[in-house]
């Protein structure tokens, strides 16, 4: 039997996961960062992009809207705005999020929130392709 952890994924609305892992991987700022049970203490930001659990039962994904998350030797924590797994994930609200930040995008940049229009379609990017991976 491998060495867990737990692991909370907390929403504002909701508790979204709370169970024992074997391993997180979660897109940091810097990168992806992998996390083990007896890992260091941490406290890191979180950007858009797939976090991948491994627990006895096998994978699973969710798709993560960026955050923070704080890591001890028995627990971790990410706190997001959101957190969906890939069959919570509405593909075709997804396309349409990014179609729109896109459209954004291509308007002259004093009459739009470039910053804004950005992250968006890193969100809805990162939603279609964590709805693709269906484990």
């Amino acid at each position: 039997m491998a060495k867990t952890f737990r692991l909370e994924i907390v929403t504002p609305e909701r508790t979204v996961f709370s169970e024992d892992v074997v391993s997180l991987v979660a897109p940091a700022e810097r990168g992806y960062l992998g996390v083990l049970a007896g890992h260091a203490p941490l406290l890191c930001t979180l950007k858009p992009g797939e976090i991948r659990i491994r627990r006895e039962g096998g994978e699973i994904l969710f798709a993560t809207s960026g955050g923070f998350m704080e890591v001890t030797p028995k627990r971790a924590i990410v706190l997001s705005e959101s957190a969906e797994a890939p069959a919570a994930i509405d593909a075709s609200r997804a396309e349409k999020s990014k179609q729109r930040a896109k459209e954004r995008l291509a308007q002259p940049a004093k009459t739009v929130d470039r910053d804004r229009a950005q992250s968006a379609l890193a969100r809805a990017e990162n939603r279609i392709r964590v709805a693709k991976k269906r484990l």
